[in-house]
């Protein structure tokens, strides 16, 4: 649970919409590598064994290695599965009540590879032998994510913890303001570009979703709030005449979570590789970084018995009337678009029969990054004189730069009777590098969450291991495993996710040019806890849990030709 506190704290501190946190610096430089069947069959422990495009990308003297052209081309099939529980009080009493398991799969088609490589004798018996040129496509994140959860909850609400949240900002700001002539006039895009309120305090009051309550005469009267699910009940007065109130639930209600997160980030490849002597080799890339990354979620309330929630009015005339909360829906969408720029150098050596050794080592990325948000909120009520409400923001948007970590991989492999091959991989990432910066290149607006990425986030180590069988030459069976550690390290202690991959795969490859190779992958992921709130604990409310454990698939097909 620390985790979830930690996290928590970081998404406060960012709470106007746009605000970067150190998660998206992870999220947006982190790498699970993709590349051909072979590559990803052998668990992409290709550091020193090089020949395969999926290679180039961990090792760009992994082209030099192949003593010929070549093209690949792979489809691949990811299946994104989740468990989600939802708790309501998670943690009550030390015991974890998580229900209404659901079993989430989602489905996505990518292109994690497609190039070529081209093959060039220089005619010499010693010395450098041969130069290959490539230009190679190659995933290095696959973003695919959907899951609903919920449950019931008779003690907290979404629309409590967003009133109280919005404590302090001013409705008449969120609501528009009045001109010389008093005259109402709606100017509902002015709160957005003009205030520090988040987005999500302004929507829920421009639908009503949110609201004063109580006198006019209170001091406090226009910047505190109550939900449409709260009933508020005089508690006395305060010592300078303040009347007070006890917020309450007014009833069950039936609460509903659900996200989709879709897109990848893909590295462009410009390789040059140099073969001296068939015994070692060098390579070089410039990498072309492309991200999308696609968030979408929304969260629903709906009230079991509409009559626990009455919420009395009075009309134009001063007469009262009274309505019923029903339901309530907030939705919230975020893209991100980068592109950056890296370099990246590389070795393959063969000091004796056998035995490959290999190193690279990536440059940071300098990317440049934009993203898009969006909120749109709605309302219902019951009632005779019962009006719904609506509401949606304008659609926010920012540019800023991202300077992604450096990257150190080196690996060992041994070939035995050209029938077998193994393979050992170990990459060093150092997510503390990470840096945002303004579209200008000024880094004051980003002190604080650089900050946080040089205090709380350190280094990754990923651990790869693959093997390669041939029981007769055409043919292949191959095996892997990854392994790799989180950067967060919070309090001097690291927090303990970690994610799994094992991978299977088998090749043919033909007397001529063609050749195709399966494989497949399965990973495990720690336990996630999501914070369905947008404000969790805000005003001591505690926010439900929704658990979900993670895992993944991923098959994959390469159709290649040697020329």
């Amino acid at each position: 649970m620390k985790r979830i506190f930690i996290a928590t704290l970081f998404v406060l501190a960012a709470a106007h919409a746009g605000a970067q946190t150190m998660y998206d610096a992870l999220t947006f430089s982190k790498n699970n590598y993709y590349g051909t069947a072979r590559s990803i069959g052998m668990g992409n422990a290709m550091t020193a064994v090089g020949g395969d495009l999926g290679s180039i990308g961990i090792n760009p003297a992994g082209s030099a290695v192949a003593g010929y052209s070549q093209f690949t081309i792979t489809p691949n099939l990811t299946v994104s599965i989740l468990n989600s529980s939802y708790s309501a009080y998670p943690d009550a009493q030390g015991v974890d009540h998580y229900i209404n398991e659901r079993n989430n799969t989602f489905t996505r088609f990518s292109m994690p590879n497609i190039g070529a490589t081209f093959n060039f004798n220089t005619g010499r018996n010693y010395g450098l032998q041969a130069i290959t040129y490539g230009f190679v496509l190659n995933g290095t994140n696959n973003f695919t994510d959907k899951m609903m959860a919920g449950g019931v909850n008779d003690r907290t609400s979404y629309l409590g913890a967003m009133a109280s949240s919005s404590y302090g900002y001013d409705i008449d700001i969120m609501n528009g303001f009045r001109d010389v002539d008093m005259k109402e006039i709606d100017v509902w895009d002015y709160a957005y570009y003009n205030t520090n309120i988040p987005f999500n305090s302004i929507v829920n009051a421009q639908a009503g979703a949110i609201s004063n309550y109580g006198y006019d005469t209170d001091s406090d009267y226009y910047w505190r709030y109550v939900g449409a699910t709260e009933i508020p009940f005089p508690a006395g007065v305060d010592d300078q005449g303040n009347n007070l109130y006890d917020i309450e639930l007014g009833g069950p209600l039936d609460q509903t979570y659900g996200r989709m997160i879709t897109g990848s980030k893909y590295d462009a490849l410009f390789n040059v590789g140099f073969n001296f002597n068939n015994r070692f080799y060098l390579g070089a890339n410039l990498g072309i970084t492309g991200l999308n990354y696609n968030f979408d979620e929304y969260f629903k309330e709906y009230a079991q018995d509409p009559a626990d929630f009455p919420i009395n009015l009075t009309d134009k005339n001063g007469n009262p009337y009274m309505i019923n909360f029903n339901n309530y829906r907030t939705r919230y969408s975020y893209a991100a678009n980068g592109t950056g720029i890296y370099g990246k150098f590389g070795f393959i050596a063969k000091p004796i029969e056998g035995l490959r050794l290999g190193a690279a080592i990536q440059t940071p990325t300098a990317m440049q990054i934009s993203e898009i948000w969006k909120h749109a909120v709605d309302i219902h009520y019951n009632g005779a004189q019962a009006r719904d409400g609506e509401a949606a923001s304008p659609e926010g948007n920012y540019d800023y730069r991202l300077r992604s970590p450096y990257r150190i991989n080196a690996g060992v492999a041994y070939t035995i009777m050209r029938m077998a091959l193994i393979s050992l991989d170990y990459e060093m990432t150092d997510y503390s590098s990470m840096r945002f910066r303004s579209r200008d290149g000024g880094y004051g607006t980003f002190d604080g969450v650089n900050d946080d990425i040089a205090s709380y986030m350190g280094m990754s180590h990923m651990i790869r291991v693959g093997a390669e069988c041939k029981p007769i030459p055409e043919f292949a069976i191959r095996a892997g495993y990854n392994f790799s550690m989180t950067p967060e390290d919070i309090g001097n202690e690291t927090l303990q996710d970690k994610l799994n991959i094992f991978s299977a795969g088998i090749g043919y490859s033909s007397p001529g040019s063609f050749f195709a190779d399966l494989a497949a992958r399965f990973w495990t992921m720690s336990d996630e806890y999501v914070s369905p709130y947008a404000y969790p604990e805000a005003d001591n409310l505690v926010t439900p849990l929704i658990l979900n454990k993670r895992s993944r698939m991923d098959f994959t097909v390469t159709i290649g030709f040697r020329f």
